[in-house]
């Protein structure tokens, strides 16, 4: 044993030992935390509920401009949001979120198949509902609601995509 080791004695055996009230100060400190992270995540849920402001119908398109099968790609409600129209029959238009539901890649429109494509990691979505088929993906693309009023095809924000 060495001289300072002698003239200062540090017992290791204690150093890895925690108290019983170190220990329960940890989970409390723990639990708080968690607590306080659920409480700002419903806290901003809910004030994007209430503080956005609803916004109204937007004109993406004439519904001449796109053909049976085609598709055109927009953004809404912001310039960070891609999305994406279809048309797949003359009287039928839907729209979704352009982002995969497994990790935010974006998807591309196959009408030979009439599914969503996700290239990243295979995913493929029902065009019509966008349900999820294969791959992946166990959430369904966000849709948003279409209509068509004098010659135009409108978007609007779905109660769905609010809550």
């Amino acid at each position: 044993m060495s001289h300072w080791q002698h003239d200062f004695p540090v017992p290791s055996a204690e150093d890895s030992y925690v108290t019983r009230r170190e220990f329960t100060k940890f989970l409390g400190l723990t639990s708080l935390a968690f607590f306080v992270g659920t409480c700002a995540a419903a806290g901003r849920k809910l004030a994007k509920r209430f503080l956005d402001p609803k916004t109204s119908s937007v004109a993406i398109a004439g519904v001449d401009e796109i053909p049976v099968g085609g598709h055109k790609l927009f953004r809404y409600p912001t310039e960070n949001d891609p999305c994406i129209l279809l048309r797949l029959a003359t009287d039928r238009f839907v729209a979704f979120d352009q982002r995969c539901t497994h990790l935010s890649c974006p998807v591309y429109f196959n009408p030979g198949t009439s599914q969503l494509v996700c290239p990243c990691h295979a995913g493929f979505f029902s065009a019509e509902d966008g349900r999820p088929l294969a791959g992946p993906p166990k959430r369904g693309l966000v849709r948003l609601q279409v209509s068509i009023r004098d010659g135009q095809v409108l978007i609007q924000r779905s109660e769905e995509e609010i809550t």
